[in-house]
């Protein structure tokens, strides 16, 4: 890993102590975050709808820009949130005392899971942290197992949501908003959010009944800061010179004439040190610099 930052002498570029983003990792408070899940039959002529309920656990991770407060802007880029229930389940009976049938249907492992690609804009931190991050493109993993035995229709069987084959590319889920707000303890930030998730299931296996499932949920979860590339901060000196300066470790500095680095040079540091005084030559009117590990 490494930070690269360029520059063309005269003109300053970054500031010692300049506000630097961050990556967070958010892990979910079981006793604070849940799911409510709701499952809706729809026959055509008649619905009918069943509720369960699980609380949460997983991980997020968020870029939080600057790294420490005040926070400007957040962007969750990762999310799984995984059921603590190993199965929920959902009983249905259609028409008096069940007459048109009944069906069954039961969730297993389910999870709500937010991949970097799939992850909605930077958004904006009002004062009192409140945000809503838009765009972001949900996967809903899980087996539903069925049985239904519906207006002399009979089928059982199973859908993998992770399976792409089980859901058709017309059913592909909808983007939604995160709507949260970014707290400080001490140190340690604490992430709230809510959500409000519909996917949309039909299967040859039952033809003429639409699935449609609902999760809404919220999430409550601590912050840890993830290690990340070093950052190397550049500032003038005053005397026509300029300053590098970084947290004492073990690094490489490399200079460079592109942002490539195709050709590197290698600055060679001595144990602790954590700054480098360059001046700026003739021979080369634009240079990058950056900090990395070995």
């Amino acid at each position: 890993m490494f930070a690269a930052l360029g520059l063309s002498f005269g003109v300053l570029v970054a500031e010692l102590g300049q506000a630097q983003a961050g990556s967070w990792l958010f892990t979910a408070n079981e006793k604070k975050s849940k799911i409510d899940l709701k499952v809706t039959l729809d026959l055509g002529i008649t619905k009918q709808s069943d509720s369960d309920s699980t609380r949460v656990e997983g991980t997020m991770i968020a870029e939080l820009t600057p790294s420490a407060p005040p926070v400007e802007t957040i962007r969750i880029t990762s999310v799984n949130a995984q059921s603590t229930k190993s199965k929920l389940q959902f009983k249905y009976s259609f028409g008096p005392f069940g007459l048109l049938g009944k069906a069954k249907f039961s969730l297993s492992d389910l999870s709500i899971r937010i991949d970097p690609e799939d992850a909605g804009e930077e958004a904006q931190l009002d004062d009192e942290g409140n945000f809503t991050q838009e765009g972001n493109k949900p996967t809903l993993v899980g087996l539903v197992l069925y049985d239904v035995n519906v207006a002399g229709q009979k089928s059982k069987g199973e859908i993998d949501f992770s399976n792409p084959e089980d859901i058709p590319e017309d059913q592909e889920q909808e983007p939604f908003d995160i709507v949260g707000q970014l707290k400080w303890e001490g140190d340690l930030p604490v992430l709230k959010f809510d959500f409000d998730i519909e996917q949309e299931v039909e299967s040859d296996e039952f033809e003429g009944i639409t699935v449609l499932v609902s999760a809404n949920g919220s999430v409550f979860a601590y912050g840890e800061r993830l290690a990340g590339p070093p950052l190397l901060a550049i500032a003038p000196t005053g005397d026509s010179q300029l300053r590098l300066a970084w947290e004492a470790g073990d690094y490489i500095l490399e200079a460079a004439a592109e942002p490539t680095f195709a050709e590197p040079e290698t600055i060679v540091l001595t144990d602790g040190q954590a700054e480098h005084i360059i001046k700026p030559g003739g021979d080369h009117p634009h240079r990058f610099f950056r900090l990395r590990t070995p």
